[in-house]
C-alpha cells in the first residue's frame, strides 16, 4: 500500500470537525497570532492543541455568547480568533453577539460550529439546525462555508486565517468520505461535481452525497443531471451565473428550512440578474420532530429520503413547463 493511500484511509476516518481543527493546530506551529476560543467543547484533536499552545486555547465554559465576545476581544488586538462550539448553540445563543460584534463592529472572526442539520440526528429539536444559513447570510460582510468532506475543511481552515471579515464555517458531525483531493479550488464557491444536460442539482453540505446518488439512478431512467456543490454563500455570482444559464430546470436540495436557504439564495441570484430559469426546491418544510431513529427517517419524514427525491425529481423533469 503505499504512502498516499494511506494517508486517504487515515485521513477518512476523521470527521471535519478533526481536519478543520488538525490544520489549525499544524497552522499555529508557525503563526503565533492564531488563538481558539471554545464554549466547553471538547475533542481528541484538541488535546495535542491544548498540550503544545496552552497560552493560546481557552475554554470559557457553557457560555456561547461570552465565547464570542472574548473572541471578538481578542481580534480587536490583531489576533486570528476561532471560536467553536455545537453550531446549533454556537449560532443561535450567540446571534446578537455576532451581529453586533461582528457584523455592525467588522471585527473579524471565524465562527465554527458542528452539528449542521440533523447531524446530531438523535439529540432532537435542540440539537438540530434548520435555519443557519438564512439567519447567518443576512448579516453584512458575512461569509458562511457549508463542508462537504475533510479536504475542504482543511482548506477552508486555511483560507479563515487571514479573512478581514467575519465568517462562519458548519461541520458535519458524522465521518464521510472525500469526494474532493487536495488540488481542488474552492475560491468560486461553488462546484461542478457531475457534469449534465438535461438540468441541474444544485446542494449543499451532506446532501451533496445524497444528490450524485439520485443523479446516477435518474440517468439509468434517461435523465442527465449535473451536480453544482454550493459550498460557500454568498458564492461568485457571476461564475455561478455562467454556470447554469444553459439549463432550463434547476433542483435545489438541501437539510436546511426552504425559507431563507441555500435554494432561497439560488433563487435570489436569478431574480436578480433577470434569468428565467425553473426552479423545483426541496428542504425541510414540517419544522421540528421528535423522530429518533436517525437521520434516514428524519429525511423520510420530511421527504428527503433518496426513493421520494427520485420520484419526485423525475416527475419534476418531465413535466411540461409553460
Amino acid at each position: 500500500m503505499s504512502e498516499e493511500t494511506k494517508e486517504t484511509i487515515l485521513r477518512q476516518k476523521y470527521s471535519q470537525r478533526d481536519a478543520f481543527w488538525s490544520r489549525i493546530g499544524e497552522i499555529m506551529k508557525d503563526d503565533q497570532d492564531v488563538v481558539i476560543v471554545v464554549a466547553d467543547m471538547s475533542t481528541p484533536v484538541f488535546d495535542k492543541i491544548r498540550k503544545e499552545f496552552s497560552n493560546r486555547f481557552f475554554n470559557v465554559g457553557i457560555a456561547e455568547q461570552n465565547a464570542v465576545l472574548v473572541a471578538s476581544g481578542l481580534a480587536m488586538q490583531g489576533k486570528k480568533v476561532f471560536v467553536y462550539a455545537i453550531a446549533s448553540f454556537m449560532v443561535l445563543r450567540s446571534y446578537e453577539q455576532i451581529r453586533v460584534a461582528n457584523s455592525i463592529m467588522g471585527i473579524p472572526i471565524t465562527i465554527v460550529g458542528v452539528g449542521a442539520g440533523l447531524s446530531y440526528d438523535n439529540a432532537g429539536p435542540t440539537h438540530h439546525l434548520f435555519e443557519d444559513i438564512a439567519v447567518m447570510r443576512v448579516l453584512p460582510n458575512m461569509t458562511t462555508y457549508s463542508i462537504t468532506d475533510n479536504v475542504m475543511a482543511r482548506k477552508v481552515a486555511e483560507m479563515s486565517i487571514d479573512m478581514d471579515t467575519p465568517n462562519y464555517v458548519r461541520l458535519e458531525r458524522h465521518v464521510e468520505p472525500d469526494i474532493y483531493d487536495k488540488d481542488t479550488d474552492f475560491t468560486n464557491g461553488f462546484i461542478e461535481v457531475r457534469s449534465g444536460g438535461d438540468g441541474c442539482i444544485i446542494s449543499t453540505g451532506i446532501m451533496v452525497r445524497k444528490s450524485l446518488k439520485i443523479a446516477e439512478r435518474l440517468e439509468n431512467n434517461g435523465i442527465n443531471l449535473a451536480v453544482i456543490d454550493m459550498h460557500t454563500i454568498p458564492c461568485q455570482e457571476s461564475l455561478f451565473i455562467e454556470a447554469i444559464k444553459g439549463y432550463s430546470r434547476l433542483v435545489t436540495i438541501e437539510e436546511h428550512f426552504l425559507p431563507g436557504g441555500m435554494g432561497s439564495y439560488v433563487l435570489e441570484i436569478l431574480s436578480d440578474n433577470s434569468l428565467h430559469i425553473d426552479v423545483k426546491r426541496f428542504g425541510l418544510t414540517e419544522g421540528w420532530c421528535y423522530r429518533y431513529g436517525g437521520r434516514e427517517d428524519n429525511h423520510e419524514y420530511h421527504g428527503l429520503h433518496e426513493e421520494n427525491l427520485i420520484i419526485e425529481i423525475e416527475k419534476y423533469m418531465k413535466r411540461k413547463i409553460n
